[in-house]
Formats: structure tokens, sequence, C-alpha cells
């Protein structure tokens, strides 16, 4: 396998939800040059939040997430409202590069949210001067997403 450095880059908030679209679609080898940015969805199109009636939607989205995408899902959906910073979620769930890794691994799911015109299921904040960012998950889509993982179990 070939070295993957640890690269970080700043991101405005507001542009976030489009960064994580344009490194997935990166990832896939989609976007092989600038001229494709164009083809990435911008922050304006419309994405929707996740509520208790979209269980089609996230019974969609859960076999397409990695084992640590539903690791860090896991972690979120099992401590609802509960803000954790990515660097404890890495801990937690065995994540490599740390907070970086967190980060990292939600890029795929967000470009798979982003095809079912929807948000990523996890809330984030950059922390404040320099702190942390922290990551949650909100009582309502951590129900939805509880039934979704129980539904795929068995």
């Amino acid at each position: 396998m070939a070295k993957m450095p640890d690269v970080t880059v700043p991101v405005p908030d507001e542009r976030v939800a489009e960064f994580y679209k344009f490194f997935g679609t990166w990832l896939a080898g989609e976007a092989s040059s600038f001229s494709k940015l164009s083809e990435v969805p911008s922050e304006s199109h419309e994405v929707s939040s996740w509520s208790l009636n979209d269980g089609d939607e996230a019974n969609i989205l859960w076999p397409k997430l990695s084992p640590q995408a539903r690791a860090v899902f896991g972690y979120l959906m099992d401590r609802p409202g509960e803000r954790h910073t990515g660097r404890e979620i890495a801990d937690a769930v065995q994540i490599s590069n740390g907070a970086s890794g967190v980060a990292g691994v939600l890029a795929w799911p967000a470009r798979h949210c982003a095809k079912l015109n929807r948000a990523l299921p996890t809330e984030w904040r950059e922390g404040e001067d320099g702190s942390d960012s922290v990551y949650w998950m909100t009582q309502e889509v951590a129900e939805l997403f509880r039934e979704t993982r129980k539904a795929a179990e068995h």
C-alpha cells in the first residue's frame, strides 16, 4: 500500500459539507482535475437533515458505511447529544491519525449522504481558540440510526 501522509486543511465552517463532497469525489477517482470541481454540488445545493421518517434513506446509507464509519456513528449514536472531540472518538474506536482520521473517515459517508440529499447524520463544530473540534449526534438521529443498525444486524 502506498504511503498516505496525514494532510490538514483549514476549511471555513460554512463550506465543510462541500469539502467532504469534493474530497469523496476525488477519492473515488471521479475528480481528476480542477475542471471537475464544478461537478461537485455546491453548498447552495439543498440537503435535508435526518428525521425519524428517513428509515428508507438510513437503510440505504448504513450498508455503504465502512466499518470505521459505522464505529464512529455507533459511538455517537450510543451517546446522543454528548459532544466528543475527534481525538476522543479516534481513541475509542481505534482510528489512526486521531482527529484528522475521524474527519477522513467521515468523507465517504458525506458523499453517500449527498447522493441521498441528506446532511451527515453527525453534527460538527470547530473548536474555539485552537481547541479540538467536537462531534455529536442528536437524539432523534441517534434513534433512527440505532434502529437501522439493529435491523441490519438481524
